[in-house]
């Protein structure tokens, strides 16, 4: 009988087979350093073309942030310009506003009615004068209303006073000015000079 030992092919397959999963552990080591290796790399692109668009994105923020400010520095200049084409609308107005005021004043005062003072304050007038009764006050009075310089007319008081045999009413009015055309004064914008 013949015999043949197979031992040998058995080890034979055994190396060939140990090659082979060597073979194959090694292949799948590398390739699982190259997967991680390509997905670190687009990560890391990935990344970088996150912080360069966050750059921009903040490089335009500063741009507009000095476009918003340069625009808010003009809108404060052209509201101190508009300020100041009222201030010279005003004086113009106010060149010939009171002169028509003291002439419309001397149109409405009655014949028998004198003023002794009269005293402006900003736009508020006060009139002291005596008449030859409590009427030509009232008719003074009523005149003051129609006028379109003066508002807000008051009687402050009325005294009746004997001089020389007359008998007059002394009075106090007080009212305010207004010069037709002239813009109102706006009140100072806080924080403004």
């Amino acid at each position: 009988m013949i015999r043949i030992n197979l031992l040998p092919v058995r080890v034979s397959k055994k190396k060939e087979a140990g090659k082979q999963q060597l073979v194959l552990l090694a292949v799948v080591i590398v390739g699982g350093l190259v997967g991680n290796y390509l997905w670190a790399a687009s990560r890391s692109a990935d990344l970088a073309a996150r912080e360069a668009q966050v750059k921009r994105t903040k490089a335009d923020i500063a741009q507009l942030d000095r476009i918003i400010g340069e625009v808010k520095d003009i809108k404060e200049q052209q509201a101190q310009l508009r300020e100041k084409l009222e201030v010279l609308d005003r004086l113009k107005a106010g060149r010939t506003g009171p002169v028509k005021m003291l002439d419309q004043l001397a149109q409405v005062t009655p014949k028998r009615l004198w003023l002794t003072k009269l005293e402006q304050k900003g736009d508020a007038l006060a009139f002291t004068g005596t008449a030859a009764s409590i009427d030509e006050v009232s008719e003074f009075m009523t005149a003051l209303k129609g006028s379109p310089y003066f508002k807000d007319v008051e009687l402050k008081k009325t005294s009746a006073k004997t001089d020389k045999a007359f008998r007059l009413v002394e009075f106090a009015l007080s009212a305010n000015v207004v010069y037709p055309g002239v813009p109102a004064v706006a009140a100072p914008t806080p924080g403004k000079k």
